[in-house]
């Protein structure tokens, strides 16, 4: 059968480049280096291509285990509306401790920008994204803008700062998960957080929690939590929201029915529509 078919153009092609190199840091022992790399979905066609707000992914894995690669097909719904999407590796707790993984994220942040043309991105619409302990990492990221301790290495002329955060059941505060670990049944292993914060320290559990970071100058956040979260409870995320409303910062809490830890309820149209709509109102892009 012949046909003749007209056909109009109803989105961008996007390109997807894999492994590009955000960072250099010290590997086995500081004996070595070792770079560290990011996926970025973006507009193939670059030419007279209007700055796009962008989305940092953070993978999750217990502070343990992480691959940059392994949500990139559920984030396409985010590069299909619009937005370029960077999925980065990110140092774990058997490499370095707090906040090696925090300053690789700001890194991350701070390369995306000083590299804003090349990827179509408008520096100025960055929202850090993350589950579970790339949740943590997000919340951490989106707090800390004006602590310089944790802006290290490149491009330190951009700025780390982001506008909008969205935290999946991440870990907001460490002490509190070290008081039930005790007759705890399940959850996030005890030597996992407090390998990630360095320790188990009041100080070092505190430093490395995003509940001790929250300011009026707080961007704004979005949080998915399951209640039927075994491995990270839902007091976490409560407590974060808490006390941003107490801090007159814009916070937005969906406790997710039926939902267990890294369940796919999240990816379903009811959580990606209100992504969508966050990031619509909270990522406005400079004509």
């Amino acid at each position: 059968m012949k046909q003749q078919i007209q056909v109009q153009q109803e989105h961008e092609i996007l390109s997807l480049a894999c492994g590009i190199a955000y960072s250099r840091v010290p590997a086995w022992y500081g004996a070595t280096t070792r770079d560290l790399l990011m996926d970025v979905v973006f507009p193939k066609n670059r030419a007279n291509c209007k700055p796009h707000p962008a989305i940092l992914w953070i993978c999750g894995g217990a502070f343990c285990v992480e691959d940059r690669a392994v949500w990139l097909p559920e984030l396409m719904f985010l590069a299909r509306s619009g937005y370029v999407v960077a999925s980065i590796d990110y140092r774990t707790c058997g490499e370095e401790p707090f906040p090696a993984a925090l300053i690789d994220v700001k890194s991350a942040i701070r390369f995306l920008k000083a590299n804003a043309q090349e990827f179509c991105i408008d520096p100025a619409c960055v929202c850090v994204m993350g589950e579970s302990a790339g949740g943590t990492l997000a919340c951490l990221a989106g707090l800390t803008a004006n602590q310089a301790e944790f802006d290290r290495g490149q491009y330190l002329s951009a700025d780390s700062s982001v506008q909008a955060v969205v935290d999946l059941y991440g870990i907001t505060d460490l002490a509190a998960m070290q008081t039930r670990k005790a007759d705890a049944k399940s959850g996030v292993p005890s030597w996992a957080f407090e390998g990630f914060a360095g320790g188990d320290t009041p100080g070092e559990l505190a430093r490395a929690s995003a509940v001790n970071y929250v300011t009026k100058d707080a961007p704004p956040f979005l949080i998915f939590h399951g209640r039927a979260d075994d491995v990270v409870p839902i007091q976490q995320s409560l407590t974060l929201y808490n006390l941003l409303l107490e801090a007159s910062a814009d916070a937005t809490l969906y406790c997710v029915n039926d939902a267990e830890h890294g369940d796919a309820l999240f990816f379903q149209e009811a959580c990606t529509r209100r992504i969508l709509s966050f990031l619509s109102r909270t990522l406005k892009t400079q004509e």
